[in-house]
């Protein structure tokens, strides 16, 4: 402890202190029906340059989870389309995550605009406009499904 190399989390709780090291595998396994969404996804596809105080999650709405103090997770209860729609997989220190794709990602954002704030949606979303491998099409689908159709048509109109 005195040496930085083991980190207490909380009396009796003690993880190994690395830089390199992600938590994401922690949080997958505390939140077993969870998908990785909103900042934490924005993240992992470098589409922000915020840093969240929690790791967001996405549950079914009628799930039940009972989180520990640490490490900080933020969850949201999603209808089934949203909890459904995009998620995907990326391997992370050896652990394959759940997550939204960016596309999913971005409709996220476009639906949590009022919550999270009109600037980070839309840092989100000329981010992955701006990217060589957006795919828009997929873009426009999700956020129909969602939802969203009308919205990021006028969207895409003024930005493209």
């Amino acid at each position: 402890l005195e040496e930085g190399v083991v980190l207490k989390v909380k009396r009796g709780v003690y993880k190994w202190q690395s830089a390199d090291q992600s938590e994401l595998p922690e949080v997958a396994g505390i939140v077993p029906n969870g998908v990785l969404c909103l900042l934490t996804a924005a993240t992992q596809y470098e589409l922000t340059t915020f840093v969240a105080s929690a790791y967001q999650v996405a549950i079914p709405r009628k799930a039940k989870v009972i989180l520990p103090v640490y490490p900080p997770i933020q969850l949201y209860y999603w209808n089934k389309t949203a909890y459904e729609l995009g998620r995907t997989t990326v391997v992370l220190d050896g652990a394959s995550l759940p997550i939204y794709d960016p596309e999913k990602t971005v409709c996220d954002f476009l639906r949590q605009r009022h919550k999270l704030g009109p600037d980070l949606a839309k840092e989100v979303l000329t981010t992955y406009l701006g990217r060589p491998d957006r795919q828009v099409a997929r873009l426009v689908d999700y956020a129909g499904q969602l939802g969203l159709g009308h919205y990021i048509d006028k969207t895409l109109n003024l930005l493209l």
